[in-house]
């Protein structure tokens, strides 16, 4: 081994990676990415978290499907850090199927009401029930899926030794390019939309 790679397998960021294999990260910070970025932050962090659990660097092909398959991972994601905290005797709160679940069933109910078609049972039903119960789902699911966000980091970050998230608690200018980059296809297709209107007038 060369000293250039002694130099890199004894840096900081190595020892680091190492020592947490987890992605640290506050809770506010987690939640603030997310809403700004529209949810691609959300992809992100479920990358970085298979990434260091495997112990990977840079870009590689099995964290990459775990994180487009996160709904269906989310279970073993939840599952790993609840193991590798018992081995340091530390409390979880919340279990693997406990997230897990929290997670699909808003997700089953709101994608069952939208296969489901109301135009029978309009007779039946007060409209109000009709119109505000998809908005309730949505509502619903959304308030679980931050649930389980912050159960699943709240667990990484007391596993890795900083409950609060401190290392990696300030906005940076990579993640203010991250929320840019977020809005640029908004952006466009809100352009596209004002350019095609006032073609049609």
């Amino acid at each position: 081994m060369t000293v250039i790679e002694d130099q890199i397998h004894s840096s900081p960021a190595s020892s680091n990676m190492n020592n947490t294999q987890l992605h640290i990260v506050s809770i506010s910070k987690l939640i603030l990415m997310g809403c700004l970025s529209l949810g691609f932050y959300f992809a992100y962090w479920n990358y970085r978290h298979w990434l260091l659990i495997r112990g990977q660097r840079g870009f590689k092909i099995t964290p990459l499907l775990c994180t487009i398959f996160g709904g269906f991972t989310l279970y073993f994601l939840m599952r790993k850090i609840v193991a590798r905290s018992r081995t340091k005797h530390l409390p979880v709160e919340g279990s693997a199927l406990g997230v897990t679940l929290m997670y699909w069933i808003p997700s089953l109910l709101l994608l069952s009401w939208e296969l489901w078609d109301p135009v029978p049972s309009v007779d039946g039903l007060p409209f109000s029930i009709i119109l505000i119960t998809p908005l309730l789902l949505s509502v619903a699911y959304t308030a679980f899926f931050s649930v389980v966000l912050i159960q699943i980091q709240q667990a990484a970050n007391a596993c890795a030794g900083d409950p609060l998230g401190l290392q990696n608690a300030q906005i940076t200018w990579t993640n203010v390019l991250w929320i840019v980059i977020s809005w640029i296809p908004c952006a466009g297709l809100i352009g596209y939309v004002s350019t095609y209107e006032s073609f049609l007038q």
